[in-house]
């Protein structure tokens, strides 16, 4: 596997500095260039649909639970309430979702997909999803739990500031 070419650079300059464990250097930049072949490869598919990881994200959840407010779409998702205001307003400009006034309390309001963004979610979720999981393909079950195991330990490694 090849070294996207920041962290080749990274690991030349390592190299020179004297690092006593370069094997663990290239380990962990191995993973950050496949998590970020990943990324991109995750966005440019999405963005055949016009889609964000964070609008599909919406869409999916949405397709999921039906009726959700923005900020429990925010928990769902893992990101701010602006940023989940901002999905919500390019969305619903497209018409794939609609706002409506929660009937018993007219400052809130519940988002659900429309008939648009109902069509699109179903027609690229499972789509999605085979990619996702073609990218572990040539890896055996027990491959698949060490990969797990590894990656947990080294997510123990790092801080959640």
């Amino acid at each position: 596997m090849k070294l996207e070419k920041k962290y080749s650079s990274l690991t030349n300059i390592i190299k020179k500095r004297g690092v006593i464990d370069i094997d663990a250097v290239n380990a962990c930049f191995k993973l950050l260039s496949a998590g970020n072949r990943i990324d991109k490869e995750c966005a440019q598919r999405l963005g055949l649909h016009q889609l964000s990881e964070g609008r599909f994200m919406v869409l999916a959840l949405l397709s999921e639970y039906e009726v959700l407010s923005p900020l429990e779409i925010a928990n769902f998702s893992g990101v701010t309430k602006p940023t989940i205001t901002s999905l919500i307003a390019s969305l619903e400009r497209e018409c794939l979702i609609k706002r409506n006034n929660v009937p018993t309390d007219g400052r809130k309001i519940e988002i659900s997909l429309t008939g648009e963004g109902s069509d699109l979610i179903n027609k690229i979720f499972e789509e999605h999803s085979h990619w996702i999981v073609n990218i572990t393909k040539n890896l055996t079950e027990s491959e698949m739990k060490t990969l797990v195991s590894i990656l947990d330990k080294m997510f123990m490694n790092t801080s959640d500031d």
